[in-house]
């Protein structure tokens, strides 16, 4: 019986304690070496900070490490938890598009294009410059898929006119969401009517 007592003792031993301070204070060692392009200290110190608890700002952060250190399979686990945290952030799919671009995972990356569409449209702040990535993302996408339009199912697993309509269907979307910015953005006033 004693055995049995000594496993638990073991067993508990090999989790950490959360120590709440400690992970604020690796949150905001990995930021600043985040920030000063040490991605590899930066992670040192993150990788401690998720070992403390989920923490979805911690999982962003990592991620974004990730990325420019180009672990992209990681990078996708993390965004993955931290859109399953928040799911109504367009960002979040932005960011894993990118890690999906990197590995050829077209499919999964024009779905993550579209979600971030989708999301910024319920967005309340509209800036150009995001939706002239998406675009440009989206117009190098189609491009790409043109190139292998022939062979496109045996690569990538999917049909080239299911992506290539949703490519458009998301390329359509950021026209609408462009459209109804420059109406809500151009005052109409009564001089100008005149003019």
């Amino acid at each position: 019986m004693k055995w049995f007592v000594n496993l638990g003792i073991q067993f508990k031993s090999k989790f950490p304690e959360q120590n709440p301070e400690q992970e604020t204070a690796d949150l905001e060692k990995g930021k600043q070496l985040f920030l000063s392009s040490k991605f590899d200290e930066a992670l040192y110190h993150l990788d401690n900070a998720v070992n403390s608890g989920f923490n979805s700002t911690v999982y962003e952060l990592r991620a974004r490490c990730f990325q420019k250190l180009n672990y992209h399979y990681k990078a996708i686990e993390d965004f993955d938890k931290v859109i399953e945290d928040n799911p109504l952030e367009f960002s979040y799919y932005y960011s894993r598009a990118v890690s999906k671009n990197a590995i050829a995972d077209l499919s999964g990356q024009i779905e993550d294009l579209h979600n971030c569409i989708y999301y910024y449209k319920k967005n309340k702040n509209i800036e150009t410059r995001i939706l002239q990535n998406l675009e440009t993302d989206l117009k190098i996408a189609g491009n790409y898929v043109e190139g292998v339009k022939n062979t496109i199912t045996s690569v990538h697993n999917i049909s080239y006119h299911e992506i290539k309509n949703l490519i458009n269907e998301c390329l359509l979307q950021i026209k609408k969401i462009k459209l109804r910015t420059r109406r809500f953005k151009t005052p109409r006033t009564t001089e100008s009517i005149q003019s």
